[in-house]
């Protein structure tokens, strides 16, 4: 197996691991599949179950996959495909019949090594949003903007292939948003609380 091959697999299988459903059951005895919107991510965790600790453990997880996935890509030149590999991985899970989370945590944690502003930058977005409007989805897309915006814009961007599978990884994220997307457009969103 080649290197870019050996990593993509290994980032793909990383994301794959469902940590939002092993801590919704662990935590309440919960299959998250089955409640709320139905997705493994910590949005839905922390609705069905809590934030405190199955969600929080969530998304700590999950953002920890996209971040093991770049680190152990360092060096490689491979580094933004292992992050979206590794989303993909998550949002197409094999163990979960290709079925799994929107990304945002994998993604955040990948861009937290690829781009530290833009990962900053993106999380006071998403807070900013979501206090405001108590809306997961609408948080994290306004977050993901502010990442890609912020990536462009900073000090140190450098145009490349790279940027290839930065696209395909915000284009996963936001397939995995469009039925928010949809629910936002006709203001049935809903919000936390």
């Amino acid at each position: 197996m080649t290197a870019p091959a050996a990593s993509a697999a290994v980032s793909f299988l990383l994301g794959s691991i469902p940590f939002g459903l092993l801590f919704s059951r662990i935590f309440g005895g919960e299959d998250v599949r089955k409640k709320g919107s139905g997705n493994i991510g910590a949005t839905n965790v922390s609705r069905v179950v809590g934030f405190w600790p199955a969600g929080f453990l969530t998304f700590l997880f999950d953002g920890l996959k996209g971040t093991l996935a770049v680190f152990i890509a360092e060096g490689t030149g491979l580094r933004w495909a292992a992050a979206a590999f590794v989303v993909a991985g998550h949002c197409f899970s094999p163990w979960l019949r290709f079925r799994g989370g929107k990304g945002v945590a994998t993604g955040f944690g990948a861009i937290v090594l690829l781009s530290p502003a833009a990962a900053a930058a993106g999380l006071l977005g998403y807070l900013a949003t979501f206090f405001s409007t108590r809306i997961g989805s609408l948080s994290s897309l306004a977050g993901l903007l502010l990442v890609v915006i912020a990536h462009f814009a900073l000090p140190g961007f450098e145009p490349g292939p790279h940027l290839f599978f930065g696209a395909i990884l915000l284009f996963i994220i936001l397939l995995r948003h469009e039925k928010n997307i949809d629910a936002l457009l006709e203001k049935s969103e809903n919000r936390f609380g």
